[in-house]
């Protein structure tokens, strides 16, 4: 017997139905067949897809509201009521005048007692039933055509009685010329009165449609998951996990979050949807209802086979699940069809049957009595111990469910080594970290599973294993130094990439160096670890001691794939710190690995390899690099390095300026690793660029602090002199010369006692131009200058480019504007050989400025005028920066240069004319309304536009009127579904 086991009292609340979302396609497609009368639509699909949530986002349609809108549904009764769903439906009819209604409309008045006073008199009975049913359906039909446009609903039609299933006929075989009706019915289980058949045979003048609604895709259930958790935003990985743990199904996937809302106290929300907390969750009231329903419809055989499967939890072959349920033969082919036409199991794809998401296996699985599972879980340990290759995993679960300790840290342990084999590097995480929470484990088990523990997590990121490992260290204080070596030896290489934990980081390697004597060849890969560069203030000169004591031990260590590391890592950082040769040393290095273990090496020097290229400016080789770099790493497991890469992607794509889409992937770049320093910082740097060039200036500031622009002896110097050079220019951009001079100083400060100035390539262009506004000539001319001495000889070409944009500065505010406007020139022609499209348009719109105030000066014509005629081109280059910053998406730097062509009297408007835009909003209003959305105020409009405050409101106005919004919030919920009649104008 099945008993239910003992659960927590809970109380599960529902506040309503939730906005239909991922049906767009659907309801304009059902829309339009009804617009065109008379029309029928049949809505089916399987339990779950939202038929009912369909049928009243159809009612609610405006395109209807002029005429009626009548809904019924059937219900699963054993003796249901003769025409139960039309008679609901059509009792609502008279809350408008009818149109004439003839005698045999009277029929209806016991039917609809709610009608009486606009139904004629009840006709005398007729002798014969059929004939007076006959007059009944007339006398509906009458009703319907007397109610003029009508739009009926009825849901749920595969529990209609045999009465309304032919009453639906007769109305749909001729159909009244405005009524349009839609019905929506259940597939995948059969109707408690018989099959329910589809009553609707239509004439040729009917427009019909049957829709069938599928699974929700993975952007939908993000909709959803932000709607149901009242967030912003849901991470890639969240609506990922969610829509594989609910196969998409949009009640599942709302009772899923549900619950998931309901825990918000205890549970994290919005970041990792992990199996471990799909276990923690109750199963939702409603859906654990759905389950039972349908488990107890079936024969006991069927029973058993489904809480069978709930026990394997994976989805197995039918022999398989017999042999656990002790069914074979005709008694398993008859209880596996039960559970399929039961809507209990699905066929999942290769002769496998399972449980469509996890939270119905749980529903099922805690129907289950405790004694039942361990007898189970033990006879699951038998039938798959026999199989031909043991799934290692699966008997390790079998095993602690049903209590065999021993026995599942065997499995657990052997899982373990075969996914480390395979790269499966969470899996492997996962299994030596549940082994190593137990307390009864002795000492050497505990230095042999942490051993493996530590050495695996490299290839990955979870913060978790770092507690894992301090906790060892310090309980087991007897521990080998070889032993305590290789575990502290991983524990500071997790801390240098953790946000705010470089340092320790490094002292805990250094501390691994000194117990690892014996081991050299661990030791190597600690001094290695020491001799990287880019993160933290420590001078290059320490790293280079590091970096020779590598060589050193380099010819003395015979391990092939720790070899190919410390190679791999010195390639990659004499590239970060310029050194040309080298890219020559790594087109001689193998292309392929032997093992998993140098397929893991090869992908991280490709991963960082093509983050030293984007740095140093060979924008189309990290391209190349990043591109393999992510799918090697993803083959091989190496997910730390994959997690990096993805980094450099996004930043590759910011200075190349690919910005469609940028910020919201970024986002959840960020999102997915919220612990993991070097990306987070990436991430943030990207975002202030963005938020910058929008002119969202605070939002800039806030990203650009989370990119350690403040810290710097805690984030990637790259990152942190590239995050200055962006602060500094949004500071210059509201006129704070004194902050902007105060964060040159701090990053200046940074790249000189770091020593790498090839990493200084954005920040010195803004200094420079920092200093010159503030007066401070000196310090001008030594940044400028040492940055020169600096990248001498490096292979470096943004360097190169943005020495020749810093010397432009100092030429353009030493007033030598003809000369300025020439070295802009070069650096713009730079930036755009690299390419890096956003500095050349900048350089290219400083070029044009600096030869309108040449010309300005010439003519010792000092304020603003109409232009010469020789100064046409420098007109044309900064209306051509204009179009260029706007095609790019920076609105803000094209506003200021329309505003700098008003300010010297060459503003005109377009020579074709300005169009009409009618309720369509126009580009500039287009730019207003997502600011608007953004939060910003009409005078943070007006500074990032270069607008007035008053040609602001009046753009403001219009957006309120044309989105139909009733107050400036309601604009961003608005903006979410405005589409231009035109995509491209």
């Amino acid at each position: 017997m099945w008993l239910a086991t003992p659960r927590p009292t809970s109380v599960s609340v529902r506040a309503g139905s939730t906005a239909l979302v991922g049906r767009d396609v659907e309801v304009s497609a059902i829309v339009k067949i009804l617009l065109r009368r008379p029309a029928a639509v049949l809505i089916e699909g399987e339990p779950g897809m939202g038929r009912s949530r369909l049928l009243e986002e159809l009612a609610g349609r405006r395109e209807f509201a002029s005429g009626r809108v009548l809904s019924g549904a059937c219900q699963p009764m054993r003796e249901p009521f003769p025409f139960g769903p039309l008679l609901e439906a059509l009792r609502s009819v008279g809350d408008r005048p009818l149109g004439p209604l003839s005698p045999v409309a009277g029929v209806l008045r016991p039917l609809l007692p709610e009608l009486a006073e606009s139904l004629p008199p009840r006709p005398e009975p007729l002798a014969d039933p059929c004939a007076e049913r006959h007059r009944q359906f007339r006398a509906v039909r009458e009703l319907l055509i007397a109610c003029g446009p009508a739009l009926v609903l009825i849901d749920d039609l595969q529990w209609a009685d045999e009465d309304t299933r032919d009453l639906m006929r007769f109305l749909t075989a001729a159909m009244p010329a405005e009524l349009a009706v839609v019905a929506a019915y259940r597939t995948g289980s059969p109707s408690a009165h018989g099959s329910a058949g589809i009553p609707f045979r239509t004439r040729a003048n009917v427009q019909t449609a049957r829709v069938t609604l599928g699974p929700l895709d993975v952007e939908a259930v993000g909709k959803l998951a932000e709607e149901l958790l009242d967030l912003p935003r849901v991470s890639a990985p969240f609506t990922a996990k969610l829509h594989e743990s609910t196969a998409g199904i949009p009640f599942v996937v709302e009772e899923t979050l549900r619950a998931l809302r309901d825990a918000a106290g205890r549970l994290p929300i919005g970041e990792v949807l992990s199996d471990r907390l799909l276990e923690s969750l109750e199963v939702p009231i409603s859906l654990r209802e759905a389950i039972t329903e349908r488990l107890d419809a079936l024969p006991e055989p069927a029973v058993r086979l489904a809480c069978a499967a709930a026990v394997l939890a994976v989805p197995s072959e039918p022999a398989v699940i017999g042999e656990l349920a002790c069914l074979d033969g005709d008694a398993l082919r008859s209880a596996l069809l039960s559970t399929l036409d039961g809507g209990v199991l699905g066929e999942l794809g290769g002769d496998r049957y399972g449980f469509r998401h996890p939270l119905a296996r749980k529903a099922v699985y805690d129907t289950i009595s405790g004694p039942e599972r361990t007898l189970l879980h033990s006879r699951a340990i038998q039938v798959l111990a026999g199989q031909p290759v043991p799934p290692l995993t699966l008997l390790a679960n079998h095993s602690r469910a049903a209590g065999r300790t021993e026995q599942w840290r065997h499995y657990a342990e052997a899982a373990a080594d075969e996914a480390i084999a395979h790269g499966d590097t969470s899996r492997a995480i996962d299994l030596l970290q549940s082994v190593l929470a137990e307390a009864s484990l002795g000492e050497d088990d505990i230095a042999r599973l942490a051993t493996k523990l530590s050495q695996v997590a490299l290839r990955g990121f979870r913060p978790d294993v770092i507690e894992t490992l301090e906790r060892i260290l310090e309980d087991l204080t007897d521990l080998r130094p070889s032993v305590r070596g290789t575990i502290r030896l991983s524990l500071g290489m997790l801390l240098v990439r953790t946000i705010g934990r470089l340092g320790r980081g490094r002292v805990e390697v250094e501390k691994a160096i000194t117990e690892l004597v014996d081991e050299p060849e661990l030791a190597a890969r600690g001094i290695n670890l020491l001799a990287q560069p880019i993160d933290g203030l420590t001078p290059l000169s320490w790293h280079e001691v590091w970096m020779n004591r590598a060589r050193e031990v380099f010819d003395r260590i015979e391990d092939p794939e720790l070899r190919l590391a410390l190679l791999g890592d010195r390639v990659s950082t004499q590239a970060h710190i310029g050194d040309g040769s080298a890219w020559t040393e790594f087109t001689e290095l193998p292309d392929q690995g032997s093992g998993v273990a140098e397929r893991v090496q090869l992908a991280r020097l490709w991963c960082n390899l093509a983050d030293a290229q984007s740095w140093a400016g060979h924008l189309a080789r990290a391209e190349k690099l990043v591109t393999e770099g992510i799918r090697r790493a993803t083959d091989a497991g190496a997910l730390y390095a994959a997690g990096l890469a993805q980094g450099t992607r996004v930043r590759l794509d910011w200075v190349r300026g690919d910005w469609s889409g940028l910020a919201e992937t970024t986002e959840q770049l960020r999102d997915t690793y919220p612990d993991l320093g070097p990306i987070v910082m990436e991430c943030s740097l990207v975002l202030g660029g963005l938020a910058a060039v929008r002119g969202e200036f605070a939002a800039a500031q806030r990203h650009l602090t989370a990119a350690s622009v403040h810290a710097p002896e805690h984030g990637p110097i790259p990152v942190v002199l590239s995050a200055a050079g962006v602060l500094i220019r949004v500071l210059l951009a509201t006129d704070d010369v004194d902050g902007a001079c105060a964060a040159a100083d701090n990053a200046v400060t940074a790249a000189r006692r770091k020593g790498v100035w090839v990493w200084a390539a954005a920040l010195v262009p803004a200094a420079a131009e920092a200093y010159t506004r503030a007066g401070r000539w000196s310090e001008a001319d030594a940044v400028v200058e040492e940055f020169a001495r600096g990248i001498d000889g490096k292979d470096s070409p943004v360097s190169r480019v943005a020495l020749l944009a810093g010397q432009a500065i100092l030429l353009d505010a030493r007033g030598k504007h003809p000369a300025a406007a020439t070295v802009f020139d070069e650096a713009a022609a730079g930036y755009e050989s690299l390419p890096m499209p956003y500095q050349a348009i900048c350089a290219r719109e400083r070029a044009a400025l600096c030869r309108l105030n040449a010309g300005r000066l010439t003519a010792g014509r000092l304020t603003a005028g109409q232009p010469t005629a020789g100064d046409r081109k420098a007109i044309e280059e900064l209306t051509a920066a204009a179009e260029a910053y706007e095609r790019l998406g920076a609105t803000r730097d094209a506003g200021r240069c329309r505003h700098q062509l008003r300010e010297h009297g060459a503003w005109a408007p377009s020579q074709r004319g300005r169009r009409g835009y009618g309720q369509e909003l126009s580009p500039r209003e287009l730019e207003v309304a997502r600011m608007l959305s953004d939060g910003r105020t009409n005078r943070e409009i007006a500074d990032g536009l270069f607008l007035s405050p008053r040609t602001v409101e009046q753009h403001v106005a219009k957006v309120l009127r044309k989105l139909g919004a009733r107050s400036r919030t309601d604009v961003a919920r608005r903006m979410t579904t405005y589409a231009p009649a035109t995509a491209d104008r």
